[in-house]
């Protein structure tokens, strides 16, 4: 696996800056991780799970060092606490024997095997559909993704700025989850790699490795023999955790990317927030379960300050699932203190980022009940029916429920304190998406928050219902209803795909998802295995659903058809070479706060509308500029919220000021150009492509910079 990523790294990066990179992961974030780890939790399972989870607290303590040396002007040496915790490590005996010892549970052959494939299978998907998409960045303007040039912007910030600021649109405060954009600039300042490396090709593949380690170590403490499912249930939960979430009926529509390979690469907060919270899940259980060391709680601590800051998701799941904890603690009457305080603590820390982190912003987040079925697919081709939201929701939540159908078998396991608490969890991301709506869709972030506790539980459950029959060898039974149920399944989009409405397509997967379990089931008879066949019947059905779920997303390897359903395709409205070999060269010639001017604000204008998602600028430039998009904005969240319309093509609100800085570069004066200097500009980016640009601009600038598509001029 190590291999295979380096590999996909080295595929978009140079021989040095890959070497850079891999070092300071290793040494300077993982590796004193996991001596944190270790020394404060007394972990030692098996080494998947102290480096995954070691990457995600070096990663939470790099943020916090991060933000404390920022804040003095000393980012640049923030990595020193890197070798800081090393030493300590092996200055003391008593904590080089705790940090550096054996592990106490190490991964049997076939387990190791297991997880490496499924997590390669997933890795490799995403790979294809991501950096295998959209790379090389800013080289061609009919093949790019606004979003991540909004995520460099921000990094770029986080570089110079305490706090973020908005960077395209004259530095303004920002009020968002920026923990990620710290800890890359954190990594950018320690290797001296190119933010768009970072954010284009390199930072997401350890997040993400990191995230399927801790789902597979998640899995662990509830599948701990092989009755229950210990070599590969773990592998399962990766795989459907990584591409599951949803059975697919429909040929033309995609019925919710809710997997974590869908934001993986193209929402980093998303892929830090993932691993984050299961990281929190994890100590969370530990607590839970009586005789865990207290000294956890000060994982737990740190990896929720963090989460605050990492995705705005992830403390509400987190304090619903100490509050199902609550309860069920409670009605045993057994001490709830574990949980009761575990939910003062996110609820404080939540109530504190909400004020200081989010500024009381709630980014557009609205409470609209059930809304979410109205803005996801199939509604559109139901609109006609007057029962279309109801049928969509039906649809949608069985799409869902048949991908997880594995929690209906958990059973005992549900006396366990810790997998009530997972309940909540998941419970709170469902809850999140179905009450709450957002433009583009975006309170998905709950459920996909959630989505791979779904999965551990899942596959849980389905290991708990495959240990009924008995037989060790089950496992060959979830093997082969799995690739009957993806064959059939793929049979049966294909025989649907000219059926109208949704009741064909459905009553296709019925009969496959049926016929799987029937034959699955009597071929376990046939060869005289032990159990009850109407177990073997369900364990079937189950195994082909949710296995089943991941065929999309599999199609999508080599299908574009299949892609779209499910995972993002490229936009117009990136930048040229020349375009981006400007804004470089802005970024080696000026200086951190200059501010800059342009004329390209939208990254596609039709019938009078603006896409105003344009970054690209800031990004690369690491400057602030004053005007150049207005999306993502705190101000035009708050005015799209108002309005109700789209906060990517809402009008910019200070017309005066937009036709002002466009008058400089359409028809330069003496007193336009005053105008900027009185606004603090220092720097003209006239981009060709966005308009036309007066010959007569250079009568009253400095030019400094010419390229094909941009040319940059300072002021005098």
């Amino acid at each position: 696996m190590l291999i295979l990523a380096i590999v996909l790294l080295a595929l978009h990066s140079t021989f040095f800056e890959l070497g850079r990179f891999v070092l300071f992961t290793g040494l300077a974030v993982a590796l004193p991780g996991f001596a944190l780890w270790r020394l404060i939790g007394s972990y030692g399972r098996n080494l998947v799970e102290d480096l995954a989870a070691g990457f995600a607290v070096g990663t939470a303590a790099q943020v916090i060092v991060y933000l404390a040396s920022a804040s003095i002007g000393l980012q640049a040496w923030s990595w020193v606490w890197a070798p800081v915790v090393l030493l300590l490590t092996y200055a003391d005996s008593d904590v080089r024997a705790r940090v550096w010892r054996r592990v106490d549970q190490p991964l049997r052959p076939l387990q190791a095997w297991l997880l490496a494939a499924s997590t390669a299978v997933v890795v490799l998907i995403v790979y294809r559909r991501g950096p295998g998409q959209f790379l090389p960045a800013y080289t061609d303007p009919l093949r790019a993704y606004p979003d991540l040039a909004f995520q460099q912007a921000l990094a770029a910030s986080a570089k110079y700025d305490v706090p973020i600021s908005t960077l395209w649109l004259g530095g303004e405060p920002m009020k968002y989850h920026t923990f990620f954009h710290q800890a890359t600039a954190a990594t950018a300042w320690g290797t001296r790699i190119d933010l768009t490396d970072l954010i284009h090709s390199l930072s997401w593949l350890p997040l993400f490795l990191a995230g399927c380690g801790l789902v597979f170590a998640l899995t662990t403490r509830f599948t701990p023999t092989a009755e229950t499912g210990a070599t590969w249930a773990g592998p399962l939960a990766v795989l459907i955790a990584g591409l599951g979430g949803a059975v697919q009926p429909l040929a033309d529509q995609g019925l919710g990317g809710i997997s974590t390979a869908v934001a993986a690469y193209l929402s980093p907060t998303q892929n830090l927030g993932v691993l984050i919270a299961l990281a929190l899940c994890i100590v969370a259980v530990d607590l839970l379960r009586s005789g865990a060391p207290q000294s956890r709680w000060v994982l737990l601590i740190l990896l929720a300050l963090v989460a605050a800051g990492a995705k705005s998701t992830i403390l509400p799941l987190l304090g619903l699932g100490f509050a199902f904890a609550f309860l069920q603690l409670g009605m045993a009457r057994k001490s709830t203190r574990t949980a009761l305080l575990g939910g003062l603590l996110s609820f404080v820390v939540f109530l504190a980022a909400l004020i200081t982190i989010f500024g009381g912003s709630t980014w557009g987040t609205q409470i609209k009940p059930f809304e979410t079925f109205v803005q996801l697919a199939p509604y559109p081709m139901l609109v006609a029916n007057p029962q279309a939201q109801l049928l969509s929701a039906a649809t949608t939540l069985l799409s869902w429920g048949l991908a997880a159908s594995g929690l209906l078998f958990v059973g005992r396991k549900w006396r366990d304190t810790g997998a009530v608490f997972l309940l909540g969890f998941a419970v709170a991301g469902l809850l999140g998406t179905l009450l709450t709506t957002q433009s583009g869709v975006s309170q998905l972030y709950f459920l996909r928050t959630a989505f791979p506790v779904v999965a551990v539980l899942a596959s849980v459950g389905l290991a708990n219902l495959v240990g009924r029959l008995g037989d060790r060898r089950a496992v060959v039974l979830v093997g082969v209803a799995g690739l009957l149920g993806l064959a059939g399944l793929a049979v049966a989009r294909a025989e649907s795909a000219d059926l109208r409405g949704i009741k064909g397509p459905w009553l296709w997967t019925a009969a496959v998802l049926g016929t799987v379990a029937v034959v699955v089931a009597l071929a376990w008879k046939a060869f005289r295995r032990p159990g009850n066949v109407f177990v073997a019947l369900l364990a079937g059905a189950v195994a082909a659903s949710m296995i089943g779920a991941t065929l999309v997303p599999l199609q999508a390897f080599v299908s574009g058809k299949a892609s779209d359903l499910v995972f993002a395709h490229p936009f117009r409205g990136g930048a040229t070479a020349a375009e981006a070999g400007a804004a470089q060269w802005l970024r080696r010639n000026s200086t951190p706060g200059d501010l800059v001017a342009t004329n390209a604000h939208c990254i596609i204008e039709r019938n009078g509308l603006c896409d105003s998602r344009h970054f690209w600028l800031a990004a690369l430039s690491e400057r602030p500029v004053l005007i150049e998009g207005w999306s993502y904005s705190n101000q035009a969240n708050r005015i799209a919220l108002t309005t109700g319309g789209n906060p990517s093509l809402i009008p910019y609100w200070n017309r005066e000021e937009l036709a002002a800085n466009d008058a400089a570069f359409k028809a330069p004066t003496p007193a336009a150009i005053e105008r900027l200097r009185t606004a603090g500009v220092r720097w003209l980016y006239a981009d060709h492509r966005a308009g036309d640009v007066s010959p007569a601009l250079r009568n009253y600038v400095r030019l400094r910079h010419a390229t094909l598509d941009a040319t940059i001029y300072e002021l005098r």
